[in-house]
């Protein structure tokens, strides 16, 4: 999603559009809360990005909040830390999270992000760097307000619409978008951790211009009651039950499903659900494509034409796995290293799962998307 390439000067400041989006529609969906007339109604969060320049921004989101000032009502949306790389979700909306708040219109939100993010060019180059200020809506650069303690760093934006509020309608599902729109990101001091630093900007977007650029969305969650020849399952993610269809996906590009989702729910790992649209209202989802996630350390790598690997993962077992191209591999593959993988099938004959992506980033970093 987005790709850095660094100047020999110190001072690169590069036109990028990483987009963290965190997306708040004014009332669009139609859903009824299950509690009519409760004053409340249900926000669910969604990140994305339009274009993205780098291999790799992994950056941690802390905190999202619905204020309005006047009043001094807060609806937290987001409490729990969401750690994502960016550019894995161009054109996509990935499903963070489902909330209730109060109806009424909110004139600001609060956001908070971990102070560090992990930057990787489009050249397989690295640097942490730190975010350190941010552009307004009006195109001025402000000096983020960082806990020296926590490194967690705050700004607000206003809302979306004309009159810069959100608004939340009662008993219905309000789709709640922000984008970290770095179209005018700089990076100063690339590939030197103790300088490099982030200009960022973010912004607020409806809903309606969100759908209306054919992202497809996608969520993560847990596996529960898996029923292959139904082909479904239920998925539990970010305060949302959901009933995943995947009937739709054809076995020749993802092989053996079955035996991944199977592996998925009993070793507890994480799954991610790609498709055209999630019908939270509904609690309902068509696949169109199926990913289970696994981090740990790598071993017993062999280039081609073995391309296998074995990964030690938390949780489950070793997980003996092919990266065989189409597989995209992004950083030093090699022994030891500390990878975040996509698996979109297995090998029955071989007994190897199939990795559809693998993510070299620093020791313990486990990205949530």
């Amino acid at each position: 999603m987005l790709v850095f390439r660094p100047e020999p000067s110190k001072s690169a400041i590069i036109s990028l559009l990483i987009a963290s989006l965190l997306l708040l529609s004014c009332g669009v969906g139609t859903g009824p809360d299950p509690q009519p007339g409760s004053g409340k109604g249900k926000v669910s969060l969604f990140i994305t990005d339009n274009i993205s320049f780098y291999k790799q921004v992994v950056s941690t989101i802390t905190g999202v909040r619905l204020v309005n000032s006047g009043t001094g009502d807060v609806c937290e949306v987001l409490a729990d830390p969401l750690t994502l790389d960016i550019a894995n979700l161009t054109n996509l909306a990935h499903y963070a999270k489902l909330v209730e708040c109060p109806d009424g219109r909110y004139n600001r939100i609060d956001i908070d992000v971990r102070k560090g993010v992990f930057l990787m060019d489009q050249l397989y180059a690295t640097s942490a760097c730190s975010f350190t200020s941010y552009i307004d809506e009006i195109g001025k650069i402000k000096p983020l307000t960082c806990d020296g303690n926590t490194d967690i760093c705050s700004f607000s934006i206003r809302g979306g619409s004309r009159d810069g509020s959100v608004t939340v309608q009662e008993d219905r599902y309000n789709d709640l978008g922000i984008d970290f729109d770095l179209k005018q990101f700089r990076v100063d001091d690339f590939g030197d951790p103790a300088g490099c630093s982030v200009t960022m900007m973010a912004v607020a977007v409806s809903a309606a211009d969100m759908n209306s650029s054919g992202r497809s969305h996608e969520v993560t969650g847990s596996v529960r009651d898996l029923a292959p020849g139904a082909r479904t399952f239920t998925l539990l993610a970010g305060g949302a039950s959901l009933t995943v269809d995947y009937a739709g996906i054809n076995p020749a590009l993802q092989k053996n499903i079955d035996d991944l989702l199977l592996a998925a729910q009993s070793d507890g790992y994480p799954v991610i659900v790609q498709t055209g649209g999630i019908a939270i209202e509904t609690g309902t989802i068509a696949a169109n494509s199926i990913f289970m996630k696994a981090a740990g350390t790598v071993s017993g790598v062999q280039t081609q034409p073995q391309w296998l690997f074995t990964l030690l993962s938390q949780p489950g077992k070793p997980i003996a796995g092919s990266y065989k191209p189409p597989a995209v591999v992004e950083g030093t593959f090699v022994d030891g290293a500390w990878v975040n993988m996509r698996f979109d099938g297995y090998d029955a004959a071989a007994e190897k799962y199939l990795a559809a992506s693998v993510e070299v980033l620093p020791a313990g970093m486990v990205i949530d998307d």
